[in-house]
């Protein structure tokens, strides 16, 4: 029931004329507020399965409860990046680590890798157990 409080908290400050409702436009940002992560796919895939211009707070907490993701687990984060760690030593070349983030799966823009890499990077590496530390860190909501 917390949790709810929590989302009807976030679609208030989006429903700006007090109608209950949010603008279909705004699915994603509130999603985003909400500590989740979607991609653009996914929210173009929850604003089709809103329909119309606008959602109402019921309709909003069955989007929630069907698309809300836990945040990952180092462990599957850790397995994730395994695959780069040729020598199994926990070291990851920094410029084919920058290459995955910028062209496989959810794209980074280059200056994004940067910032993360910028006190990561030593000598052309990057420990594991660093960059888990960055990616573990929750986002600001």
């Amino acid at each position: 029931m917390e949790e709810e409080t929590t989302w009807k908290e976030a679609f208030s400050l989006f429903d700006r004329d007090g109608d209950g409702n949010i603008k279909i436009e705004e699915l994603g940002t509130v999603f985003r507020a909400l500590g989740q992560n979607p991609t653009q796919a996914e929210v173009e895939e929850i604003k089709k399965e809103a329909g119309g211009s606008s959602c109402d707070f019921e309709k909003f907490k069955g989007l929630m409860r069907k698309y809300k993701k836990e945040p990952p687990q180092e462990k599957d984060i850790r397995e994730a990046f395994k695959v780069f760690d040729k020598d199994g030593n926990g070291v990851l070349s920094a410029s084919e680590l920058k290459n995955v983030l910028t062209t496989m799966g959810e794209k980074l823009q280059e200056d994004e890798v940067d910032g993360i890499l910028k006190n990561l990077n030593k000598n052309g590496v990057v420990q594991l157990d660093d960059l888990i530390q960055i990616l573990m860190k929750p986002t600001k909501k």
